[in-house]
C-alpha cells in the first residue's frame, strides 16, 4: 500500500476543511468556477449533456466498471459487520426498554412494601414503649414484631439494590460491546484506501478534496467574493451530484493545467465517471469524511458505570438499625422511630413519582440516544451501499 497516498488522503479530507493551506487560493478557484460556468454555458445544459451520453459512456469505459466492482468488493466487509451490529443494536434497544419497565414496576412494588413494613416497625417501637411504661408483658413481643417488619424492609431494599446493580452491569457490558462493534465498522469504512486511490489515479491531477468541500459545504470557505460566491458556488451546490462531481474534477485538473479544459478525451472520461454509481458513493464518502455519525455517549457510560456498582447503601437500608439486637444493645427507641420514619418518607416520595428511579430514567435516555444514533448511522450506511445490480 502506498503510504504517501494515505497521508495525502487524510490531509485532503480532514485538514482542508478550514482552507488554511496558503497554496490554496480560494479566489482563483471561484474565478475558475466562473470560467467553467461560462464554458459550459449553464449547469442545466451540462446536466442534459451528461445524462444524454451516460449509457454510451459507461459501456465504453471499462475503468468505471472495474471501479464499481472494486467498491462493491471492498464494501462487503463493512456490510457484513453492519448487519451484525444493526441486529444486535435493535436487540439492545428492546432489552433496555424491557429493563426500564421492569425497574419501574419493581420500584413501585418496593415503595409500597417499604411503607407498610417500615410503618409496622415504627408502630411496633412506639407501642412497645407505651406498653413497657405501663409494665405490660406484651411490650417486648410488640417490639420484636415491629423490628421483624423493619428487617424484612431492609432485605427487600438490599435485594432491589443488588438486582438493579446486576441489571445495570449487564447493560453496561452490552453497551461496551455495541460501541466496539460500531467502531469496527468505522475502521473498515475508513480502510477503503484502494478504492480512494483508484479514483484519484483516474485523472491527471486527481481530485482536490478542498474543492470538493467548497462545493459540498460552501459555508466553510472563509474568504470569498460575494457575487462570484453566490452566483457560481451557490448555483453549483444546488445541482445534482453528477454535475457537482463533474465540476469538482474539472476544476481540480484545470487549475493545475488550464489546457486540459480542451482535452475531449478527459472531458468524456470525467463525464463517464461522474455518472457512475462509484462516483456517487465516493462523493458521499467525501461528504462524511469516511465517518459514521456516531454520537457522544460518554456521559451515559459514566452514569451507567456508577449505577452498576454497590458503592454505598442509601437511606432505604436504615431499617436494619431497628432490629431486635440493636434495641437490646440500648439503641434509643426514638432513633429507631426517626430512621424508619425517614425510610417511610423516602418511599412515599418515590411513590408520588410512580416509582420512577434514576436507573430507569438513565436507561430511557440511553434508549432514546441509541435509537437516534441507529437511525442516523443507518441513513448514512444506506447511502453508501452499492446498488444491487453491481
Amino acid at each position: 500500500m502506498d503510504r504517501s497516498f494515505k497521508k495525502k488522503e487524510k490531509f485532503s479530507v480532514k485538514e482542508n476543511r478550514t482552507f488554511d493551506d496558503p497554496t490554496f487560493d480560494i479566489e482563483n478557484v471561484l474565478a475558475s468556477l466562473k470560467t467553467v460556468k461560462e464554458f459550459s454555458k449553464s449547469f442545466e445544459e451540462l446536466n442534459n449533456e451528461i445524462y444524454a451520453d451516460y449509457p454510451k459512456l459507461v459501456k465504453q469505459n471499462k475503468e468505471i466498471e472495474d471501479l464499481n466492482s472494486l467498491y462493491s468488493y471492498q464494501f462487503r466487509s463493512v456490510a457484513v459487520r453492519f448487519e451484525k451490529w444493526a441486529s444486535e443494536r435493535r436487540q439492545l434497544i428492546k432489552k433496555i426498554k424491557k429493563m426500564a419497565d421492569a425497574l419501574d414496576r419493581d420500584k413501585l412494588l418496593l415503595c409500597k412494601a417499604k411503607i407498610g413494613l417500615s410503618a409496622m416497625d415504627v408502630l411496633g417501637t412506639i407501642g412497645s414503649v407505651v406498653l413497657n411504661h405501663f409494665e405490660y408483658s406484651q411490650s417486648s413481643t410488640l417490639l420484636y414484631l415491629g423490628a421483624a417488619g423493619g428487617c424484612v424492609s431492609f432485605v427487600c431494599s438490599l435485594i432491589d439494590i443488588t438486582k438493579t446493580s446486576y441489571m445495570m452491569e449487564d447493560i453496561l457490558k452490552e453497551f461496551r460491546k455495541d460501541a466496539e462493534n460500531l467502531m469496527e465498522i468505522q475502521r473498515f469504512l475508513q480502510k477503503m484506501y484502494d478504492f480512494d486511490k483508484t479514483v484519484q489515479n483516474l485523472f491527471p491531477h486527481g481530485i482536490d478534496g478542498r474543492i470538493v468541500r467548497l462545493i459540498q459545504e460552501p459555508h466553510t470557505a472563509r474568504y470569498t467574493k460575494g457575487d462570484i460566491y453566490q452566483n457560481v458556488v451557490g448555483n453549483l451546490a444546488s445541482t445534482n451530484i453528477s454535475t457537482q462531481i463533474f465540476m469538482a474534477i474539472l476544476l481540480s485538473n484545470t487549475r493545475v493545467d488550464s489546457t486540459l479544459i480542451k482535452d475531449e478525451a478527459l472531458l468524456e472520461k470525467i463525464k463517464s465517471f461522474s455518472m457512475s454509481s462509484a462516483a456517487e458513493k465516493w462523493w458521499i464518502r467525501m461528504k462524511h469524511q469516511g465517518l459514521l455519525p456516531i454520537s457522544n455517549k460518554s456521559k451515559i457510560f459514566t452514569h451507567l458505570n456508577s449505577f452498576s456498582r454497590l458503592e454505598s447503601l442509601p437511606i432505604r437500608t436504615f431499617p436494619l438499625l431497628s432490629s431486635p439486637a440493636v434495641h437490646l444493645n440500648g439503641f434509643p427507641a426514638i432513633g429507631a422511630v426517626v430512621l424508619n420514619g425517614l425510610v417511610v418518607f423516602d418511599a412515599y416520595c418515590d411513590l408520588l413519582q410512580n416509582g420512577k428511579s434514576r436507573e430507569s430514567d438513565l436507561l430511557k435516555e440511553m434508549k432514546r440516544k441509541l435509537e437516534t444514533e441507529y437511525k442516523r448511522v443507518t441513513e448514512v450506511y444506506e447511502q453508501l451501499v452499492p446498488y444491487s445490480d453491481e
